[in-house]
């Protein structure tokens, strides 16, 4: 057995003692709509309605958080470096990589598994958005229950010992991972059969810190497949690829030679921060694991579908009804409640059949389901006032607007959390963009002398950032809904009152709203010139 194994076991242990690797299976059920346990002999003939309050909540808080794009900004210090070329680079970067629709996937984990985790790594045969294979950093979103710690008790992932992931992976691929075969050969002993046929084997990866570097190695239970390497790029690897021959005579720019010199020298910069970034939705207490919003809603979701099976039974056994009947008055005749069915009482007494008195269906139930429906959502934060529904008609749009900012309060909370595990990614990114972005081609967005947005192609030199402190810094890259609705009433205002042209007026118009802006802008300069040549005719 590998000290891998030893580590993953013991991890392991640890989220069995926290309940974690119960509750996030039982918080993805009730997600996903399965939240009642199987039949048993009494229970085979009750309803099993769900009304997933779970989903609904979740879905609430998910958008709540993410209503607010942002944007990683840098700031160099000392001196005056380029950070917009450098802010741009990194906006592209993130591009590549899907950091948005990663970050979505990410909120829903916190969400429904109380932590989410971030997998930076260097993917050697990744292609760009134009599609060309040139290797890029990328990233996958970690499940709670596949990553471990040397200090589980430790926040900061950062001050981790060591960290360590567990994946899946079929048998063949460990081929992949150790060129020689010898070692994958190995391996193959702990293959599994899984679903579908396929030999998978459990692959443990481990970062660890050595003399304040990171440091990388692969295993299994019984074997190391990839003895330990540094994350930093092989300084060999980039002199094969750059191949410097002296001077610009030689076919080699001064830039490229520069760019060598700094790469191989011997104050290179090293990987001293793990590629994993950890965040939590809401702080478990001594734990870098968090709490789910799913773990506090599943009792009243029980109660909710409980209440609501047993009086749909009630319906259920009522809707068919019961009859007493003397010896001998039905005389083999079946009462199958069909409608129009003509029953003979053949007891001769005129009251030989007869259906029982039932009670009508209790509104208790429903009134019950609806209570802890709104307390539910009234104690999670997922009330009217936040998921935007109708208001009384009485309230002035001041008091609306108040009580949304009151009602935002804990939103807030939970949305300056994930802000936080963002400045971590800016910090994670700004290391791979240091190590392995030192000559790079990008598109990046500017404004040309008529003010319009074009796309140009630039190139992105990491040396130039080599020696400097970079402060990361989140923030949001437009205003809310509200937000911009007071800026259009705004420039409406000023407009009106002639304190601001028309081309201010639509130049300045929040980007997005109206689809051709700068369409409008070209042709209120064109007739505007137009109109000056005929003033001059004149």
């Amino acid at each position: 057995m590998t000290h891998l194994w030893k580590m993953y076991e013991s991890g392991v242990d640890y989220q069995h003692k926290i309940g974690l690797r119960h509750t996030i299976p039982q918080n993805i059920d009730f997600y996903e709509g399965r939240q009642w346990p199987k039949p048993t002999e009494n229970t085979r003939n009750l309803p099993r309605p769900v009304i997933n309050i779970v989903k609904m909540i979740c879905r609430s808080k998910k958008s709540s958080i993410l209503s607010i794009p942002t944007r990683i900004l840098y700031k160099s210090y000392p001196g005056s470096a380029d950070t917009d070329k450098l802010n741009d680079f990194s906006s592209f970067i993130q591009k590549e990589l899907n950091q948005e629709g990663l970050d979505r996937l990410a909120i829903e984990d916190g969400i429904k598994k109380g932590s989410y985790f971030y997998h930076y790594y260097w993917d050697k045969d990744a292609r760009g958005l134009t599609g060309v294979r040139e290797g890029g950093v990328r990233c996958e979103i970690i499940d709670p229950l596949n990553i471990f710690f040397s200090n589980p008790c430790e926040l900061d992932e950062q001050k981790q010992n060591w960290i360590l992931i567990s994946t899946e992976i079929e048998a063949s691929v460990l081929y992949d991972l150790d060129p020689s075969g010898e070692r994958a050969r190995m391996a193959e002993v702990d293959a599994t059969l899984r679903e579908g046929g396929k030999r998978t084997v459990t692959v443990l990866t481990r970062y660890f810190k050595k003399n304040g570097e990171i440091f990388c190695e692969r295993g299994t239970k019984s074997v190391i497949i990839t003895p330990p390497f540094p994350i930093t790029p092989d300084v060999s690897a980039v002199k094969n690829e750059i191949q410097p021959k002296g001077d610009e005579e030689n076919g080699v720019s001064t830039r490229e030679n520069e760019c060598y010199r700094q790469t191989t020298a011997e104050g290179m910069p090293k990987a001293t921060l793990f590629p994993i970034v950890a965040g939590f939705y809401e702080k478990r207490e001594g734990s870098i694991y968090g709490i789910s919003e799913v773990e506090g809603i599943i009792p009243n979701q029980k109660a909710i579908n409980f209440n609501i099976a047993m009086s749909l039974l009630n319906a259920q056994q009522c809707a068919w009804g019961k009859y007493i009947a003397l010896p001998n008055a039905l005389n083999g005749q079946k009462i199958s409640n069909s409608p129009g069915q003509v029953l003979i009482d053949y007891s001769g007494t005129g009251n030989g059949i007869k259906r029982m008195s039932e009670e009508g269906l209790s509104s208790s139930p429903a009134e019950l389901v609806e209570l802890i429906t709104q307390l539910t959502r009234t104690s999670t934060g997922a009330a009217d006032i936040i998921s935007s529904e109708a208001l009384s008609s009485n309230l002035s749009g001041v008091a609306i607007a108040q009580l949304q900012a009151q009602a935002e309060v804990p939103v807030e909370d939970l949305r300056a959390t994930f802000w936080e595990a963002k400045k971590k990614q800016g910090r994670v990114l700004a290391q791979f963009i240091r190590l392995y972005y030192y000559d790079k081609s990008f598109i990046r967005c500017v404004h040309n002398e008529n003010g319009d947005i074009c796309e140009i192609c630039d190139r992105f030199f990491s040396d130039e950032y080599k020696n400097r402190i970079l402060d990361v810094t989140v923030e949001p890259i437009r205003g809310t809904k509200l937000s911009i609705a007071s800026d259009i009433n705004l420039l409406d205002t000023c407009l009106k009152e002639g304190k601001i042209s028309l081309e201010t007026y639509i130049r300045s118009y929040p980007e997005g709203v109206i689809s051709n802006k700068y369409a409008i802008l070209r042709q209120l300069e064109t007739e505007k010139a137009k109109n000056k040549e005929g003033v001059k005719k004149e």
